[in-house]
Order: structure tokens, then sequence, then C-alpha cells
């Protein structure tokens, strides 16, 4: 369809239906003031509106919001404030349509929180009585999920705090965001910052935050109003029971399910220690809980824990990885095939625990061990007692917790603190860690005997990008889980978005490639998940001198060849993404910066990211 050019002049911003008394009382009211909100899949785009001065959405410039999407045409519609609350409307011959209340149309006035249909986007015009429209910060998810990313490098450097808060509507089918998110960016501080996650959700941080501030803020945003869709939040306070972001926002996420009409507000709460329940006979031969496993390396860890499963003398795993590899997963397969499968798996992360009450989670208080501890407190130990305990980020205790750790894997009791009576326990133990701790070894930040008691049955995880042979399958299940989830009916991933997911280096491994299936299938408008709908750091994953063959074969070679190029692929992804910045790509990694300088080095990857990138083997 021909796109209309109107010309210059009255025609442009002459308002369809005010008068000029009307005009002049809306300039002089210094008191209001209006902003246009285009909402996208990477946020939200803002335009203030002045009266009687036209905004042009469309694809590209000279459109005023311009937002490159292929649902808009270049001038897609002309929106203009012409009356205190009235906004008119004018579709500039799109090919998608401008669609007021589910229908098409040439012109319409609308009203303020009156959404208007742009293609497949949704528009709405919010007008406030201050001075600041206080809705212009909306960020993509990406955008927020590096932010808290740093203020937990913050927090943990100078024992800060903070949180995490995920904002949506109690019915999705009524609670567009563009309802309520306007009056929510009107309650938090310059300081915070908000993303938008689906048209139903919104993500926010909040800096230098405790819990009970946090709390505070919560209740003023789920606040019941008559002219808005009942809203729940879930909230991720740190230091808690999460040690990366990826895992704060999906512990918000998380209370976020669980917050309802009788319960707007829940706290994701916990120490760093879970229970999770045994699975029945049918959930464990379910499809969706078969473990993908498409590559030697994990075919090899699968076969080691299956058999450690069935070992009477239940000797101590010890599975090292990166973050977010499938360590869990591993432990959770080999206690289902376990005969102790019947009985508690017990994770807790070792990280998260407060330092002052390590011993106490792990090895349980008597009553008035703490200032408040009011009543007897059994650790995990005695909790897994029967069954399985999952020690993830083993590295992170402190050496005393070590000592009595390594007491505790010797004599097979457990006494809690305050106490002088030894409990029995037969537990499997799970140990996990991303850290080197041959190097803590070296270092004396672990113990050398506790590190040889773990170590005598070491399965080591490869990295996601280093068996790219399941990011496809894997991508299929988390579809699968995200459609039920969101009682979505979807057929799979057109050709475009596989070919990203299979490129990208997958910093965050499994976890971060299940998060961007979560967050494709929330924005899918379709039942194909199509590149548009992957998070903006996967749809700009491009080819590495190693995908085009400047190193050696991807195919060949022995296993510490290609793990060596995974390696190099993964720095090099990292460097060129953040423009060759080595702190922030350690921060990507999830590396201390001095051992990526070391890779570096070691790998001879040359410091330049302005253009394609090299390596010893690419020069």
């Amino acid at each position: 369809m021909a796109e209309l050019h109107p010309t210059a002049g009255p025609t442009e911003t002459a308002p369809l239906s005010t008068t000029m008394t009307e005009q002049i009382a809306l300039e002089r009211s210094p008191r209001r003031s209006a902003v246009l909100l285009v909402y996208h899949h990477d946020g939200v785009e803002a335009a203030p509106l002045s009266p009687g001065v036209a905004v042009v959405v469309g694809r590209e410039p000279p459109a005023d919001v311009a937002i490159p999407d292929p649902c808009l045409s270049r001038r897609h519609a002309r929106f203009t404030w012409v009356a205190a609350d009235e906004i008119a409307v004018e579709d500039l011959g799109s090919a998608n349509g401008t669609r007021v209340a589910g229908k098409r149309v040439q012109q319409a006035s609308v009203r303020p929180g009156d959404e208007v249909q742009l293609g497949g986007m949704r528009a709405t015009v919010h007008v406030t009585s201050g001075a600041d429209a206080a809705a212009l910060g909306v960020e993509g998810h990406d955008a927020v999920r590096t932010a808290i990313q740093a203020e937990m490098k913050r927090a943990r450097f100078f024992g800060g705090r903070f949180a995490v808060l995920v904002v949506r509507a109690a019915l999705r089918s009524k609670g567009h965001i563009a309802r309520w998110c306007p009056r929510v960016c009107a309650l938090l501080r310059p300081v915070d910052r908000i993303a938008r996650y689906s048209e139903e959700s919104v993500e926010i941080l909040l800096p230098e935050a405790g819990e009970d501030q946090a709390l505070s803020v919560a209740r003023a945003l789920v606040e019941p109003r008559p002219d808005e869709p009942a809203l729940v939040c879930g909230v991720a306070p740190y230091p808690g029971a999460a040690t990366s972001a990826d895992e704060l926002i999906s512990l918000a996420w998380d209370a976020a399910g669980r917050a309802g009409p009788a319960r707007r507000i829940e706290v994701a709460r916990g120490e760093g220690a879970r229970v999770v329940a045994p699975r029945a006979d049918a959930e464990l031969t379910s499809e969706d809980s078969r473990l993908v496993a498409e590559s030697a390396a994990m075919r090899n860890a699968v076969e080691v824990v299956t058999r450690v499963a069935h070992a009477r003398s239940a000797p101590v795993v010890l599975l090292q990885g990166e973050s977010g590899v499938g360590k869990e997963v591993l432990a959770q397969l080999l206690h289902d095939a376990s005969p102790r499968r019947q009985k508690p798996l017990v994770c807790v992360n070792c990280g998260a625990i407060p330092a002052g009450l390590v011993e106490g989670i792990l090895f349980g208080s008597e009553r008035g061990v703490y200032t408040s501890a009011y009543e007897q407190r059994r650790g995990v130990f005695e909790q897994a007692n029967g069954g399985t305990l999952f020690l993830d980020e083993i590295g992170d205790l402190p050496m005393q917790a070590q000592t009595t750790l390594l007491r505790v894997l010797e004599t097979k009791r457990v006494s809690r603190l305050g106490s002088t009576k030894e409990l029995p326990i037969d537990i499997q133990i799970v140990a996990a860690t991303h850290c080197d701790l041959e190097a803590m070894v070296a270092a004396k930040t672990f113990r050398n005997d506790l590190y040889w008691r773990l170590n005598t049955m070491a399965v080591e995880i490869p990295p996601l990008r280093a068996r790219r042979e399941e990011i496809v399958p894997l991508a299929r299940r988390f579809l699968t889980l995200a459609a039920k989830a969101n009682e979505r009916a979807m057929r799979g991933f057109d050709e475009e978005a596989l070919s990203l997911l299979e490129r990208y280096s997958w910093p965050g491994n499994v976890r971060e490639l299940k998060h961007a299936i979560d967050h494709a299938v929330v924005l899918a408008e379709g039942d194909m998940v199509t590149a548009r709908d992957l998070p903006p750091r996967v749809r700009g994953a491009g080819r590495s001198p190693l995908d085009a063959g400047a190193g050696a074969p991807r195919s060949g070679g022995t296993l510490k060849e290609r793990l060596r190029r995974a390696e190099i692929e993964a720095i090099v992804d990292a460097l060129r993404e953040v423009g060759g910045s080595q702190t922030e790509a350690a921060r990507l990694l999830d590396l201390p910066l001095r051992t990526l300088q070391d890779k570096i080095k070691k790998l001879g990857i040359t410091r330049t990211f302005s253009g394609p990138a090299e390596t010893e083997s690419g020069r």
C-alpha cells in the first residue's frame, strides 16, 4: 500500500477535532504534560507531546519515533495532542494498519490511556499533571539484566544490598503494561531501572534497597486502583539465595508466579538451601524430564553419575564447570537413578549463605546459639539424611566450614552448633563448583585435604559453546516447557532463529539459553519463534573467525583441542560484544579479570576488536 506524504504547513499539524479556545487553553496549561509510549520487543520508546504538534511513528527516520521493526511502515501513524483529554490519531497509509478498539481506522480520536495498535505494536498516550512525564526510562530486558550484573558486583565488593522486582498483571488477557506502566514509572526513583519483559510484565532493579524498602515500593506498585488491572509482584532481595543475575531474576519471577489476588506480594526467601520433593515414577519417565546429552562429554558425564547412583559406597561426586552448564540437573539425575530417589534431595548454594550462618545452615544449631535462634534447627545434612545433598559452589565455603565439612565426610556424623551430640548420617553427596579448586589450594583459600576428599569422582561438564550439537535440542525442550507454562501452542523456531541460537556463544550456558527461550515464548506473536522474539544479545550474534574457518576445523582434533577452540571463541565473542573491554568481558564470562587476562595471553588472542578478531591460529 502506498504511503501518504503530507505537505508541510497547517495540514501537517492541524487538529482534527478541537476548537481554537481549547487549543489555547491547552497550550497555556503549565501543569499538564503528555508523552506518547510505543511498546515494542526491546522496551518502550517515549516521545513528549506538545499541544498541536504532530509526532509521527514509523520504521525509520524521518519518523519522530523510529523503531526498526518490519511490522511498521516507514511512516506509519501520526499522533497529535489536540485537547486536554483528546489525542488525534491518523494512519499514514500503513501496510499493516492502525487499529483503535480492535477496528482499523484512518482517523480517530482517543483519550489518554486508550490503546492504539500499530501493526504488531501497541501505543498509548499518558497525560500527567506534573511537568515530567515520568515514563521515559523503560528499557529492554537485556539492559536491565546487565545493570543487575553490575549492581551485584558492586554489592559483593562493598557489602551493599539491592532488590529485583517483577511486576505483572494478575490476569494476562486484561493487563497490557500500557494501562499501568506510566504510574509504576512515576513511583520509582531516578536511580531505579525498569525493563519491559512482556506485554503484561516488567522487571525492576532497586539499587541500594534492602528488603523492607523493596517491600514498601512493592506495596505502592500493586495498590488496587479502579482504572487499572490487578497487579502482583515478586521480590528477590540481594544478598539472598542467588549468586548470579539470572538466578536473582528467576527467583523474582518464581515469587511473582506464586503471587495472586489473595497475596499480591511474594518474597523469594531462603538462605541458599531448598528441599526438592521426590518425583513420581510417571514424572521420572516423561519426555520432559529426559536429560539432553547429545555430545560425547555429556554422555560420559551421564554414564559416570548413573554408575555412582547404583554404587553402595555412595562416593562423593565433584561436578566442575562454568555457571549454568547443568550441574544441578546432573545431581537430580543421580538422585533419581539411585535407590534414594524416594528420600529428599536437598540443594544448597554455599555462596548464597550469609557468612555468619554457614555452619548453622549446613550442620544445624541448638536454641540460643544465635541471638535470633529461638528454636532448634536441623542443618541440611540432617534434612538430607537417607537421600542426596547437593552442595553447589563448594569453593565459596569459609575455611572454618571447610574444616567441619571434612570431619563430617570422614566420620559420617554431624553435630549441631551448641551441642556435643553426634548424629549419624547416610547421604549421597554431590559437590559442584565453577572455580579452579586446584588453584585455590595453591593459593591457600581451599583446604588441600578437603580437595582430595571431594576429588575422588570428578566430572568435568563442558560449557554449552563446546557442545553446540545440544543447543537446538535444548532449545526445543525449553520451548515445550515454556509453551506449557504460558498456555500457548508453539510449533517451533523459524530458520533464522535457529541459526542465531546456534551461532551465539552462550556465556551463561544452559541457564541463559532457557531464559532466552522463555523470553521468546512470551514475546512471540504467532506459533513460531522468530529472530525478533530473541533477546538483542542473541539477535546480534555474529560469526567469529573460528566459525568462518580461520582456525582449525571445528569438527576435528582431540577433546582438548576442541575445548581450546571453544574457549577462544567464547572470549572473542565476549570481547567483541563489549567493544574490547576486558573488565566487561570478564563480567560477562563470570571470570576474575586476572584469569581472563591470563587466558587471553595463553590463547594468543589480540587486544584489538574494532574489526575482525585474530587468534594465533588465524593470523
